[in-house]
């Protein structure tokens, strides 16, 4: 069972390379859903820790249709940590009729393959029109991994789709799968769709009492206001644990 942690800070990393996860995800800004990371993040991680590193590049929120500009922007923040040890790419292109975007994501797969790294297309799939086309045309142009919730909003109520893809070309391609999973669900889960590889940011939160005072910085509501997330040691050892079935 591979797993994965979805971070964005170093705290995170350190929590998953102690605990022995295979893999982490680096971001910014997990509350957008994940976006480009500082390269002093990546550094720093790759510099003291000893796990395989996926390097998200999205530079804005929202969805996967970009302008030419952004896309250049894109492609820069590629060349730069292509230049670092990292282990993959984490990426996504969409046009405006929910297909994968084949040049935009042809190009980058050329790019990643060329230095030797992963290349991995993130949820942006489950947005795409219909997912069994978009994979075969994943497979088609060489992507190494997609990750996915099974086109819903989380990996539970996406299950079936996700056994289905996993059944039928989890040969051909690195299906994994995240958005939602736990150390609650994610044996039950791992039992249904027979997945291999799971993916989750552990998350809770910190208080931070400077968010809210003459102006307000929060981007969470209610008892949660003054508040960030943050990766959580405890969830993050009981979802390991319970992934690979580990009972002690």
């Amino acid at each position: 069972m591979l797993v994965e942690l979805c971070i964005d800070n170093y705290e995170g990393a350190l929590i998953a390379s102690k605990l022995g996860y295979d893999s982490v995800e680096v971001n910014s800004s997990l509350f957008l859903g994940g976006l480009t990371p500082t390269l002093g993040l990546v550094k720093s991680i790759l510099e003291n820790l000893n796990i395989d590193t996926m390097v998200m590049i999205r530079n804005r929120a929202g969805g996967f249709c970009y302008t030419d500009a952004e896309y250049d922007e894109m492609k820069r923040e590629l060349s730069i940590f292509l230049k670092e040890d990292i282990t993959g790419i984490v990426f996504g292109f969409l046009d405006e009729n929910f297909e994968i975007n084949t040049e935009r994501t042809k190009e980058f797969i050329e790019q990643i393959h060329k230095s030797g790294k992963k290349a991995i297309f993130h949820r942006a799939f489950d947005n795409t029109a219909d997912p069994v086309k978009s994979i075969k045309l994943l497979i088609e142009l060489g992507i190494d991994r997609v990750l996915t919730s099974g086109q819903k909003s989380n990996a539970i109520e996406g299950r079936d789709t996700l056994k289905y893809l996993i059944e039928n070309y989890g040969d051909k391609i690195e299906i994994i799968c995240g958005s939602g999973l736990n150390s609650d669900n994610i044996m039950d889960f791992i039992e249904f769709t027979g997945t291999k590889l799971v993916h989750s940011s552990c998350k809770e939160y910190r208080r931070d009492i400077t968010t809210v005072n003459n102006v307000s910085y929060a981007f969470l509501n209610g008892e949660r206001e003054k508040m960030y997330q943050i990766t959580s040691y405890k969830e993050s050892i009981n979802f390991i644990r319970k992934a690979r079935k580990i009972d002690k």
